[in-house]
Protein backbone atom coordinates (compact mmCIF):
# COMPACT_ATOMS: atom_id res chain seq x y z
CA UNK A 1 0.00 0.00 0.00
CA UNK A 2 2.99 2.05 0.78
CA UNK A 3 4.62 2.08 -2.46
CA UNK A 4 0.96 2.13 -4.64
CA UNK A 5 0.41 5.28 -3.06
CA UNK A 6 3.90 7.10 -3.19
CA UNK A 7 4.16 6.77 -7.01
CA UNK A 8 2.51 8.11 -10.10
CA UNK A 9 0.59 5.76 -12.50
CA UNK A 10 2.98 3.65 -15.29
CA UNK A 11 1.61 4.65 -18.39
CA UNK A 12 -0.08 0.75 -18.81
CA UNK A 13 -2.07 1.67 -15.48
CA UNK A 14 -3.04 4.65 -16.72
CA UNK A 15 -4.35 3.17 -19.60
CA UNK A 16 -6.54 0.47 -17.74
CA UNK A 17 -7.96 3.12 -15.67
CA UNK A 18 -8.75 4.94 -19.37
CA UNK A 19 -10.55 1.15 -20.38
CA UNK A 20 -12.52 1.61 -17.24
CA UNK A 21 -13.96 4.83 -18.18
CA UNK A 22 -16.09 2.95 -20.81
CA UNK A 23 -16.63 -0.56 -19.64
CA UNK A 24 -16.77 -3.14 -22.76
CA UNK A 25 -17.01 -6.54 -22.83
CA UNK A 26 -13.91 -6.55 -24.31
CA UNK A 27 -10.96 -4.38 -25.16
CA UNK A 28 -8.22 -4.15 -28.01
CA UNK A 29 -5.15 -5.29 -26.00
CA UNK A 30 -6.93 -7.05 -23.25
CA UNK A 31 -10.06 -9.33 -22.02
CA UNK A 32 -12.29 -6.59 -19.58
CA UNK A 33 -11.75 -8.06 -15.76
CA UNK A 34 -8.85 -5.29 -15.32
CA UNK A 35 -11.15 -2.21 -16.27
CA UNK A 36 -14.17 -3.30 -14.11
CA UNK A 37 -11.96 -3.84 -11.20
CA UNK A 38 -10.65 -1.02 -11.66
CA UNK A 39 -13.70 0.86 -11.94
CA UNK A 40 -15.09 -0.93 -8.81
CA UNK A 41 -12.00 -0.14 -6.27
CA UNK A 42 -12.44 3.61 -7.65
CA UNK A 43 -16.07 3.82 -6.63
CA UNK A 44 -17.46 4.06 -9.71
CA UNK A 45 -14.12 6.07 -10.87
CA UNK A 46 -14.99 9.16 -8.01
CA UNK A 47 -12.04 8.29 -6.11
CA UNK A 48 -9.18 9.62 -8.52
CA UNK A 49 -6.03 8.27 -6.88
CA UNK A 50 -3.33 6.06 -7.18
CA UNK A 51 -3.93 3.64 -3.96
CA UNK A 52 -7.28 3.01 -5.37
CA UNK A 53 -6.90 2.58 -8.74
CA UNK A 54 -4.11 0.21 -7.44
CA UNK A 55 -6.12 -1.53 -4.98
CA UNK A 56 -7.50 -4.07 -6.64
CA UNK A 57 -4.11 -5.52 -7.27
CA UNK A 58 -3.44 -5.33 -3.66
CA UNK A 59 -6.50 -7.52 -2.70
CA UNK A 60 -5.97 -9.82 -5.57
CA UNK A 61 -2.41 -10.21 -4.07
CA UNK A 62 -4.27 -10.91 -0.94
CA UNK A 63 -6.38 -13.20 -1.93
CA UNK A 64 -3.45 -15.20 -3.77
CA UNK A 65 -1.18 -15.33 -0.83
CA UNK A 66 -4.02 -17.10 0.61
CA UNK A 67 -4.78 -19.40 -1.96
CA UNK A 68 -1.02 -20.36 -2.35
CA UNK A 69 -1.37 -21.58 1.58
CA UNK A 70 -4.16 -23.30 0.28
CA UNK A 71 -2.91 -25.88 -2.38
CA UNK A 72 0.86 -25.93 -0.54
CA UNK A 73 -1.14 -27.56 2.48
CA UNK A 74 -3.23 -29.60 0.19
CA UNK A 75 0.35 -31.10 -1.79
CA UNK A 76 2.09 -31.02 1.57
CA UNK A 77 1.23 -29.66 5.31
CA UNK A 78 0.61 -26.22 6.43
CA UNK A 79 4.19 -25.72 6.86
CA UNK A 80 4.50 -26.43 2.68
CA UNK A 81 1.53 -23.94 2.51
CA UNK A 82 3.22 -21.31 4.81
CA UNK A 83 6.74 -21.61 2.59
CA UNK A 84 4.32 -21.24 -0.71
CA UNK A 85 2.68 -18.62 1.04
CA UNK A 86 6.52 -16.60 2.00
CA UNK A 87 7.39 -17.54 -1.65
CA UNK A 88 4.77 -16.12 -3.81
CA UNK A 89 4.63 -12.74 -1.92
CA UNK A 90 8.75 -12.61 -2.40
CA UNK A 91 8.66 -12.85 -5.68
CA UNK A 92 9.01 -9.64 -7.79
CA UNK A 93 6.40 -10.55 -10.33
CA UNK A 94 3.65 -11.95 -8.67
CA UNK A 95 4.85 -9.68 -4.72
CA UNK A 96 5.87 -6.55 -6.27
CA UNK A 97 5.16 -5.94 -10.07
CA UNK A 98 1.33 -7.76 -9.95
CA UNK A 99 0.34 -6.81 -6.39
CA UNK A 100 1.37 -3.24 -6.34
CA UNK A 101 1.02 -2.19 -9.79
CA UNK A 102 -2.35 -3.28 -11.68
CA UNK A 103 -1.84 -5.14 -14.46
CA UNK A 104 -4.75 -7.86 -16.18
CA UNK A 105 -2.18 -9.99 -14.12
CA UNK A 106 -3.26 -8.96 -11.00
CA UNK A 107 -7.00 -10.81 -11.16
CA UNK A 108 -5.49 -13.30 -13.51
CA UNK A 109 -3.93 -14.90 -10.55
CA UNK A 110 -6.75 -15.07 -8.18
CA UNK A 111 -8.53 -17.47 -10.95
CA UNK A 112 -5.30 -18.99 -12.07
CA UNK A 113 -4.84 -20.49 -8.68
CA UNK A 114 -8.10 -20.51 -7.57
CA UNK A 115 -8.48 -22.68 -10.88
CA UNK A 116 -5.12 -24.80 -9.95
CA UNK A 117 -6.76 -25.36 -6.23
CA UNK A 118 -9.62 -26.92 -7.90
CA UNK A 119 -7.89 -29.78 -9.88
CA UNK A 120 -6.03 -30.54 -6.81
CA UNK A 121 -9.09 -30.93 -5.60
CA UNK A 122 -10.50 -33.32 -8.39
CA UNK A 123 -7.69 -35.41 -8.23
CA UNK A 124 -7.46 -35.85 -4.65
CA UNK A 125 -11.48 -36.54 -4.57
CA UNK A 126 -12.41 -38.68 -7.62
CA UNK A 127 -15.26 -39.38 -8.96
CA UNK A 128 -16.45 -41.43 -6.03
CA UNK A 129 -16.40 -37.87 -3.96
CA UNK A 130 -20.25 -36.55 -3.79
CA UNK A 131 -18.52 -32.83 -4.82
CA UNK A 132 -16.39 -34.15 -7.85
CA UNK A 133 -19.05 -32.80 -10.30
CA UNK A 134 -19.55 -29.58 -8.56
CA UNK A 135 -15.57 -29.07 -8.47
CA UNK A 136 -15.53 -29.64 -12.50
CA UNK A 137 -17.75 -26.97 -13.20
CA UNK A 138 -16.11 -24.46 -10.95
CA UNK A 139 -13.32 -25.09 -12.48
CA UNK A 140 -14.74 -24.21 -16.12
CA UNK A 141 -15.78 -21.01 -14.27
CA UNK A 142 -12.66 -20.19 -12.54
CA UNK A 143 -10.72 -21.06 -15.82
CA UNK A 144 -13.26 -18.98 -17.94
CA UNK A 145 -12.99 -15.48 -15.62
CA UNK A 146 -9.35 -16.32 -15.80
CA UNK A 147 -9.24 -16.46 -19.63
CA UNK A 148 -11.41 -13.17 -19.10
CA UNK A 149 -8.51 -11.16 -17.31
CA UNK A 150 -5.78 -12.68 -19.69
CA UNK A 151 -6.24 -15.21 -22.51
CA UNK A 152 -2.94 -16.87 -20.77
CA UNK A 153 -5.73 -18.53 -18.74
CA UNK A 154 -6.40 -21.40 -22.04
CA UNK A 155 -3.28 -23.28 -20.48
CA UNK A 156 -4.92 -24.73 -17.59
CA UNK A 157 -7.45 -26.55 -19.69
CA UNK A 158 -4.05 -27.59 -21.64
CA UNK A 159 -2.45 -28.71 -18.83
CA UNK A 160 -5.37 -30.34 -17.72
CA UNK A 161 -5.55 -32.04 -20.90
CA UNK A 162 -1.96 -32.82 -20.59
CA UNK A 163 -2.55 -34.35 -17.26
CA UNK A 164 -5.32 -36.73 -17.66
CA UNK A 165 -4.38 -37.60 -21.15
CA UNK A 166 -1.05 -39.22 -19.49
CA UNK A 167 -2.27 -40.32 -15.91
CA UNK A 168 -6.14 -40.26 -16.19
CA UNK A 169 -8.27 -40.58 -19.64
CA UNK A 170 -11.75 -41.51 -18.22
CA UNK A 171 -11.46 -38.52 -15.76
CA UNK A 172 -11.23 -36.10 -18.72
CA UNK A 173 -14.31 -37.81 -20.54
CA UNK A 174 -16.71 -37.29 -17.90
CA UNK A 175 -19.46 -35.49 -18.48
CA UNK A 176 -18.45 -32.97 -15.76
CA UNK A 177 -15.60 -32.09 -17.52
CA UNK A 178 -17.26 -31.75 -20.78
CA UNK A 179 -20.24 -29.12 -19.15
CA UNK A 180 -17.14 -27.33 -17.51
CA UNK A 181 -15.57 -26.99 -21.06
CA UNK A 182 -19.04 -25.20 -22.13
CA UNK A 183 -18.98 -22.84 -19.19
CA UNK A 184 -15.75 -22.20 -20.11
CA UNK A 185 -16.24 -21.11 -23.59
CA UNK A 186 -19.95 -19.47 -22.23
CA UNK A 187 -17.81 -17.13 -19.98
CA UNK A 188 -15.12 -16.27 -23.03
CA UNK A 189 -17.61 -15.81 -25.46
CA UNK A 190 -17.69 -11.72 -25.28
CA UNK A 191 -13.85 -11.96 -26.44
CA UNK A 192 -14.67 -13.69 -29.53
CA UNK A 193 -17.84 -11.93 -30.29
CA UNK A 194 -15.97 -8.37 -29.59
CA UNK A 195 -13.15 -9.82 -32.05
CA UNK A 196 -15.67 -11.07 -34.82
CA UNK A 197 -17.45 -7.60 -34.73
CA UNK A 198 -13.70 -6.06 -34.94
CA UNK A 199 -12.00 -8.11 -37.53
CA UNK A 200 -9.99 -10.35 -35.04
CA UNK A 201 -7.70 -7.13 -34.72
CA UNK A 202 -6.48 -8.04 -31.35
CA UNK A 203 -5.10 -11.54 -32.66
CA UNK A 204 -3.55 -9.88 -35.54
CA UNK A 205 -2.52 -6.99 -32.72
CA UNK A 206 -0.93 -9.81 -30.80
CA UNK A 207 -0.09 -12.15 -33.35
CA UNK A 208 2.21 -9.73 -34.72
CA UNK A 209 4.15 -9.72 -31.67
CA UNK A 210 5.10 -13.37 -31.31
CA UNK A 211 4.95 -14.17 -35.39
CA UNK A 212 7.82 -16.52 -35.38
CA UNK A 213 10.37 -16.30 -38.41
CA UNK A 214 12.48 -19.07 -37.91
CA UNK A 215 15.65 -16.57 -40.50
CA UNK A 216 15.64 -14.13 -37.16
CA UNK A 217 17.43 -16.42 -34.27
CA UNK A 218 18.64 -13.78 -31.80
CA UNK A 219 20.43 -15.47 -29.19
CA UNK A 220 21.80 -12.27 -27.57
CA UNK A 221 17.95 -11.19 -27.29
CA UNK A 222 17.15 -14.15 -26.04
CA UNK A 223 19.69 -14.47 -22.98
CA UNK A 224 18.71 -11.01 -22.08
CA UNK A 225 15.21 -11.64 -22.14
CA UNK A 226 15.70 -14.89 -19.87
CA UNK A 227 17.76 -12.87 -17.30
CA UNK A 228 14.85 -10.35 -17.13
CA UNK A 229 12.60 -13.40 -16.70
CA UNK A 230 15.15 -14.49 -13.49
CA UNK A 231 15.01 -10.81 -12.62
CA UNK A 232 11.28 -10.23 -12.42
CA UNK A 233 10.95 -13.80 -10.86
CA UNK A 234 13.31 -13.35 -8.46
CA UNK A 235 17.03 -15.19 -8.81
CA UNK A 236 16.29 -16.97 -6.22
CA UNK A 237 12.98 -18.26 -6.59
CA UNK A 238 14.03 -19.17 -9.87
CA UNK A 239 16.89 -21.36 -9.04
CA UNK A 240 14.62 -23.35 -6.17
CA UNK A 241 12.09 -23.59 -8.56
CA UNK A 242 13.94 -25.30 -11.24
CA UNK A 243 15.69 -27.36 -8.20
CA UNK A 244 12.41 -28.14 -7.59
CA UNK A 245 11.17 -29.71 -11.11
CA UNK A 246 14.18 -31.56 -10.97
CA UNK A 247 13.35 -33.45 -7.96
CA UNK A 248 10.06 -33.82 -9.11
CA UNK A 249 11.10 -35.49 -12.60
CA UNK A 250 13.57 -37.66 -10.63
CA UNK A 251 11.04 -38.96 -7.91
CA UNK A 252 12.91 -37.79 -4.87
CA UNK A 253 10.42 -35.30 -3.59
CA UNK A 254 9.93 -37.68 -0.05
CA UNK A 255 6.41 -36.66 -0.43
CA UNK A 256 5.59 -37.52 -4.23
CA UNK A 257 2.24 -36.94 -5.05
CA UNK A 258 0.74 -37.11 -8.72
CA UNK A 259 -0.57 -33.26 -8.26
CA UNK A 260 2.79 -32.47 -8.30
CA UNK A 261 3.02 -34.10 -11.91
CA UNK A 262 -0.39 -31.73 -12.52
CA UNK A 263 1.60 -28.28 -11.75
CA UNK A 264 4.23 -29.14 -14.37
CA UNK A 265 1.82 -29.94 -16.76
CA UNK A 266 -0.11 -26.62 -16.19
CA UNK A 267 2.87 -24.29 -16.09
CA UNK A 268 5.77 -25.71 -18.46
CA UNK A 269 3.48 -25.43 -21.32
CA UNK A 270 3.13 -21.72 -20.88
CA UNK A 271 7.22 -20.93 -19.89
CA UNK A 272 8.22 -23.21 -23.01
CA UNK A 273 5.85 -21.23 -25.34
CA UNK A 274 6.89 -17.69 -23.99
CA UNK A 275 11.08 -19.02 -24.05
CA UNK A 276 10.32 -20.13 -28.33
CA UNK A 277 8.70 -17.10 -28.56
CA UNK A 278 11.92 -15.34 -26.94
CA UNK A 279 14.13 -17.00 -29.43
CA UNK A 280 12.76 -14.97 -32.44
CA UNK A 281 10.86 -11.97 -30.74
CA UNK A 282 10.64 -9.58 -28.20
CA UNK A 283 8.62 -10.64 -24.45
CA UNK A 284 8.16 -9.28 -21.72
CA UNK A 285 9.15 -10.67 -18.56
CA UNK A 286 6.00 -10.95 -16.84
CA UNK A 287 4.47 -12.88 -19.97
CA UNK A 288 5.41 -16.59 -17.92
CA UNK A 289 5.06 -15.21 -14.30
CA UNK A 290 1.67 -17.21 -13.94
CA UNK A 291 3.03 -20.51 -14.81
CA UNK A 292 6.49 -19.37 -12.81
CA UNK A 293 4.78 -18.40 -9.59
CA UNK A 294 2.79 -21.27 -9.47
CA UNK A 295 5.82 -23.68 -9.38
CA UNK A 296 7.20 -22.07 -6.32
CA UNK A 297 5.05 -24.70 -4.65
CA UNK A 298 7.49 -27.31 -5.86
CA UNK A 299 10.30 -25.24 -3.48
CA UNK A 300 7.56 -25.14 -0.89
CA UNK A 301 7.08 -29.07 -0.59
CA UNK A 302 10.67 -29.44 -0.86
CA UNK A 303 12.03 -27.33 1.76
CA UNK A 304 8.55 -28.40 3.89
CA UNK A 305 10.07 -32.20 3.37
CA UNK A 306 13.57 -31.39 4.06
CA UNK A 307 13.26 -29.35 7.03
CA UNK A 308 14.84 -31.18 9.39
CA UNK A 309 14.46 -29.14 12.57
CA UNK A 310 10.90 -28.86 12.48
CA UNK A 311 10.59 -25.82 15.42
CA UNK A 312 12.19 -23.83 12.38
CA UNK A 313 9.77 -21.29 10.97
CA UNK A 314 11.59 -19.81 8.39
CA UNK A 315 15.10 -21.58 6.47
CA UNK A 316 17.61 -19.61 5.26
CA UNK A 317 16.99 -19.21 2.03
CA UNK A 318 13.24 -17.70 2.26
CA UNK A 319 14.66 -14.67 4.86
CA UNK A 320 17.34 -13.89 2.21
CA UNK A 321 14.34 -14.15 -0.15
CA UNK A 322 12.24 -11.71 2.12
CA UNK A 323 15.42 -9.11 1.86
CA UNK A 324 15.42 -9.33 -1.65
CA UNK A 325 11.69 -8.66 -1.85
CA UNK A 326 11.91 -5.52 -0.02
CA UNK A 327 15.69 -4.31 -1.24
CA UNK A 328 14.30 -4.41 -4.82
CA UNK A 329 11.34 -1.92 -4.27
CA UNK A 330 12.73 -0.06 -2.54
CA UNK A 331 15.36 0.99 -4.92
CA UNK A 332 13.60 1.26 -7.85
CA UNK A 333 11.10 4.30 -5.81
CA UNK A 334 14.36 6.01 -4.54
CA UNK A 335 15.53 5.94 -8.24
CA UNK A 336 12.60 7.02 -9.82
CA UNK A 337 11.84 9.42 -6.91
CA UNK A 338 15.65 11.00 -6.25
CA UNK A 339 17.53 10.07 -9.31
CA UNK A 340 19.58 13.46 -9.97
CA UNK A 341 18.46 14.33 -13.92
CA UNK A 342 18.07 10.80 -16.34
CA UNK A 343 19.19 7.96 -16.81
CA UNK A 344 18.68 8.53 -20.67
CA UNK A 345 21.49 9.51 -22.92
CA UNK A 346 19.75 12.14 -24.26
CA UNK A 347 20.56 15.38 -22.17
CA UNK A 348 19.06 17.65 -23.92
CA UNK A 349 17.09 18.71 -27.42
CA UNK A 350 13.18 17.39 -28.19
CA UNK A 351 14.52 13.60 -26.71
CA UNK A 352 15.34 14.46 -23.84
CA UNK A 353 15.01 11.63 -21.31
CA UNK A 354 14.21 8.96 -23.80
CA UNK A 355 14.44 4.98 -22.73
CA UNK A 356 14.74 6.16 -18.91
CA UNK A 357 11.60 3.80 -17.88
CA UNK A 358 12.19 5.68 -14.36
CA UNK A 359 10.69 8.41 -15.97
CA UNK A 360 6.97 6.62 -17.01
CA UNK A 361 6.31 7.16 -13.40
CA UNK A 362 7.34 10.83 -12.90
CA UNK A 363 6.40 14.39 -13.32
CA UNK A 364 3.07 13.77 -14.67
CA UNK A 365 0.91 15.30 -11.47
CA UNK A 366 3.43 18.48 -11.81
CA UNK A 367 2.67 18.50 -15.56
CA UNK A 368 -1.16 18.69 -14.68
CA UNK A 369 -0.95 22.11 -12.44
CA UNK A 370 1.13 23.96 -15.17
CA UNK A 371 -1.30 22.85 -17.76
CA UNK A 372 -4.33 23.89 -16.10
CA UNK A 373 -2.68 27.46 -15.55
CA UNK A 374 -2.14 27.60 -19.35
CA UNK A 375 -5.35 26.08 -20.67
CA UNK A 376 -7.13 28.33 -18.07
CA UNK A 377 -4.81 31.74 -18.97
CA UNK A 378 -5.32 31.10 -22.41
CA UNK A 379 -9.41 30.93 -22.26
CA UNK A 380 -9.33 34.13 -20.43
CA UNK A 381 -6.69 35.63 -22.85
CA UNK A 382 -9.32 33.73 -26.05
CA UNK A 383 -6.27 32.34 -27.39
CA UNK A 384 -8.36 29.13 -27.39
CA UNK A 385 -12.17 28.16 -26.69
CA UNK A 386 -13.32 26.66 -23.53
CA UNK A 387 -13.45 22.84 -24.03
CA UNK A 388 -10.77 22.52 -26.68
CA UNK A 389 -9.44 18.77 -26.92
CA UNK A 390 -6.31 17.47 -26.32
CA UNK A 391 -5.13 15.75 -29.06
CA UNK A 392 -3.22 12.05 -28.44
CA UNK A 393 -1.69 10.42 -31.53
CA UNK A 394 -0.60 7.20 -29.52
CA UNK A 395 -1.88 4.84 -26.50
CA UNK A 396 1.61 5.14 -23.95
CA UNK A 397 1.03 9.26 -23.78
CA UNK A 398 -3.11 9.43 -24.12
CA UNK A 399 -3.60 7.59 -20.82
CA UNK A 400 -1.55 9.29 -19.01
CA UNK A 401 -2.72 12.80 -20.46
CA UNK A 402 -6.03 11.67 -19.34
CA UNK A 403 -5.85 10.64 -16.14
CA UNK A 404 -3.15 13.56 -14.86
CA UNK A 405 -3.94 16.50 -17.42
CA UNK A 406 -7.31 16.11 -19.19
CA UNK A 407 -9.84 14.84 -16.36
CA UNK A 408 -8.62 16.99 -13.80
CA UNK A 409 -9.13 19.81 -15.90
CA UNK A 410 -12.44 18.78 -17.09
CA UNK A 411 -11.38 18.33 -20.53
CA UNK A 412 -11.78 15.19 -23.33
CA UNK A 413 -8.60 13.17 -25.43
CA UNK A 414 -9.46 12.68 -28.94
CA UNK A 415 -7.42 9.97 -31.00
CA UNK A 416 -5.75 10.94 -34.32
CA UNK A 417 -4.14 7.66 -36.01
CA UNK A 418 -5.03 3.68 -36.42
CA UNK A 419 -6.44 1.45 -34.04
CA UNK A 420 -1.89 0.03 -34.06
CA UNK A 421 -1.22 3.33 -32.48
CA UNK A 422 -3.97 4.27 -30.46
CA UNK A 423 -5.59 1.15 -29.16
CA UNK A 424 -8.98 1.16 -27.47
CA UNK A 425 -8.54 5.15 -28.16
CA UNK A 426 -9.47 4.29 -31.89
CA UNK A 427 -12.66 3.42 -30.61
CA UNK A 428 -13.26 5.48 -27.64
CA UNK A 429 -13.53 8.31 -30.30
CA UNK A 430 -17.27 6.96 -30.62
CA UNK A 431 -18.03 8.18 -27.46
CA UNK A 432 -16.72 12.14 -27.41
CA UNK A 433 -17.53 15.48 -29.20
CA UNK A 434 -16.15 14.48 -32.50
CA UNK A 435 -13.43 17.11 -33.60
CA UNK A 436 -14.59 19.29 -36.52
CA UNK A 437 -13.41 21.03 -39.30
CA UNK A 438 -12.01 24.04 -38.39
CA UNK A 439 -11.81 23.43 -34.39
CA UNK A 440 -8.40 24.22 -32.23
CA UNK A 441 -6.93 21.84 -30.09
CA UNK A 442 -4.17 21.13 -27.70
CA UNK A 443 -1.15 18.83 -28.06
CA UNK A 444 0.68 17.35 -25.32
CA UNK A 445 4.26 15.55 -25.03
CA UNK A 446 6.67 14.51 -22.60
CA UNK A 447 10.14 14.57 -24.44
CA UNK A 448 11.09 11.38 -22.98
CA UNK A 449 7.90 9.58 -25.65
CA UNK A 450 8.99 12.14 -28.18
CA UNK A 451 8.01 10.73 -31.85
CA UNK A 452 8.43 12.68 -34.86
CA UNK A 453 6.05 10.56 -36.56
CA UNK A 454 3.60 11.08 -34.21
CA UNK A 455 4.38 14.90 -34.05
CA UNK A 456 4.61 15.53 -37.88
CA UNK A 457 1.00 13.15 -38.13
CA UNK A 458 -0.86 15.49 -35.43
CA UNK A 459 0.63 19.26 -36.57
CA UNK A 460 0.27 18.07 -40.16
CA UNK A 461 -3.97 17.77 -39.72
CA UNK A 462 -4.25 21.80 -38.33
CA UNK A 463 -3.47 24.43 -40.21
CA UNK A 464 -0.96 25.67 -37.58
CA UNK A 465 0.19 25.64 -34.24
CA UNK A 466 2.20 27.21 -31.56
CA UNK A 467 4.15 26.12 -28.19
CA UNK A 468 2.38 27.53 -25.87
CA UNK A 469 4.95 26.45 -23.13
CA UNK A 470 8.15 24.25 -22.90
CA UNK A 471 8.08 22.94 -18.96
CA UNK A 472 11.19 21.43 -17.76
CA UNK A 473 10.65 18.66 -15.06
CA UNK A 474 12.91 18.32 -12.52
CA UNK A 475 14.19 15.27 -10.43
CA UNK A 476 16.88 16.10 -7.32
CA UNK A 477 17.59 19.62 -8.63
CA UNK A 478 18.35 18.62 -12.05
CA UNK A 479 16.09 18.39 -15.54
CA UNK A 480 14.92 15.11 -16.34
CA UNK A 481 12.34 15.39 -19.44
CA UNK A 482 10.54 18.69 -20.52
CA UNK A 483 6.95 18.42 -21.38
CA UNK A 484 5.49 20.42 -24.82
CA UNK A 485 2.72 22.52 -24.57
CA UNK A 486 1.25 23.34 -28.16
CA UNK A 487 -2.00 24.86 -29.27
CA UNK A 488 -3.22 23.81 -32.73
CA UNK A 489 -5.14 26.15 -34.83
CA UNK A 490 -7.96 24.97 -37.39
CA UNK A 491 -8.47 21.25 -37.56
CA UNK A 492 -8.63 19.70 -41.35
CA UNK A 493 -10.08 16.62 -40.79
CA UNK A 494 -13.55 15.04 -41.78
CA UNK A 495 -16.66 16.30 -40.04
CA UNK A 496 -17.91 14.61 -37.32
CA UNK A 497 -15.12 11.59 -38.22
CA UNK A 498 -15.78 8.54 -36.12
CA UNK A 499 -13.84 5.37 -36.13
CA UNK A 500 -16.16 2.31 -36.10
CA UNK A 501 -13.46 -0.60 -38.07
CA UNK A 502 -10.14 -0.83 -38.34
Amino acid sequence: MFFASVQELGNVEAYYWALATKLEWNYFDHPPVVAWLIRLTTLNLSLHNELFVRLGAILSSAICTWLMFLIGSALHSARAGWFAALLYTTSIYSGVGIAVFILPDSPQMVFWLASVYMLVKIIRSGSGDRRYGLRWLLFGLLTGLCIMCKVHGVFLWLGAAIYFSFFDRAAFKNKYALVAMGITLIVTSPILIWNFQHHFISYRFHGSRVNINLMRVDGAQFIKQLFEIIFSTGPIHFVLIFIGIYYVVKGKLLSWKGELGLLLSCCLPLILVVWVIAIFNKTLPHWPGPALSTLLLLPAVSLADGLKNKTKSIPLVLKIAIAYSLLVPSIDYLGIAYFPGTLSTEKQGMKLGADDATLDTYGWKDAGTKFDSIYHSDVTARLMPAGAPIVVADWITAAHIDYYIGTPAGMETWGLGDAYSLHQYFWMNNYKKPLLPGENAYLIIPSNLYLYKNFNKVVGDFKAYNFALIAPSYRSGIICKEYYFLRLYGYKGAAGNRNTHS
